[in-house]
């Protein structure tokens, strides 16, 4: 029986990592419909949510989609945009939010003059450089 239970266990692990990187394979996909002009193209056909930017820190080999919206479903997959803060790349305050064990764990490594690249569904890229302050 404890056999059995390991079994299970490691089986419902592989599944969920299994199903996260599926995840960020549709996410991407979506993301070059966006490109393409495709408005609020999801990921898949019960998603809730759609990609609003990418996000890369080249140095650190980071490239991960950043979606509408910071709920709790948003977040399991990704970056999410809160809502009711300025759109990526427009002018006002855009925050962008992630769990910091997962997708935002990057962030401890970042250094001074890191260069982060926020591209946005239009094509165009915005860099901002990391800046220490203390």
């Amino acid at each position: 029986m404890l056999t059995a239970g390991g079994i299970w266990q490691t089986g419902e692990g592989a599944y969920v990592y299994a199903k996260a990187i599926l995840a960020q394979y549709l996410l991407h996909a979506a993301w070059e419909r966006t490109l393409e002009g495709e408005i609020r193209a999801r990921s898949w056909a019960w998603s809730d949510t759609w990609p609003v930017a990418r996000l890369r820190v080249d140095r650190l080999g980071i490239d991960q989609i950043v979606l509408a919206g910071a709920s709790g479903r948003s977040l399991a997959f990704g970056a999410g945009h809160v809502t009711g803060t300025a759109a990526p790349g427009q002018s006002g305050n855009s925050v962008i939010s992630g769990h910091r064990d997962t997708h935002f764990r990057f962030l401890k490594n970042l250094e001074a003059g890191d260069r982060i690249q926020v591209i946005l569904p239009n094509g165009l890229t915005r860099l901002y450089a990391v800046q220490i302050c203390l």
